[in-house]
């Protein structure tokens, strides 16, 4: 038995597919996750508690991930949030990200590199550091 609290991961996606495979690669290392498939049910989920870390699709039906940053920043809400993508976005997006908060950027398929980039935010944020130093 764990005697301290498990990290909570809000995981936003809206592939059923992909937020089912995320899940169960970050319970396997012993978060404690919830998923929402749209922007409107996550953010009720992050008005109405508290998570470690948001791992963010890039392109949800509802907004994308420039745009729920966008909302969360100006709304005072500051997860870390990781942004998970199919196609590597270009330089120009990934500077938009970065400068609205995102802690890194990762390709979902890349399971192994999602949980080291958790693992470190996580280990970093009780450091007091909030930015991954790359974006994979």
């Amino acid at each position: 038995m764990q005697d301290f609290p498990l990290k909570r991961i809000l995981i936003l996606d809206n592939d059923e597919d992909v937020l089912v495979a995320l899940e169960r690669v970050l319970e396997n290392e012993n978060y404690a996750t919830v998923t929402a498939v749209s922007h409107r049910e996550a953010w009720r989920m992050l008005s109405e508690g508290t998570f470690d870390l948001l791992v963010l699709d890039d392109h949800l039906s509802d907004k994308n991930a420039i745009e729920v940053l966008s909302e969360l920043r100006s709304s005072g809400m500051t997860p870390m949030v990781v942004v998970t993508y199919h196609r590597d976005p270009p330089a120009h997006q990934r500077a938009q990200l970065r400068s609205l908060g995102a802690s890194a950027l990762v390709n979902k398929r890349a399971h192994a590199a999602l949980v080291e980039i958790v693992n470190y935010l996580l280990e970093q944020y009780g450091k007091g550091h909030h930015e991954f130093d790359t974006m994979t």
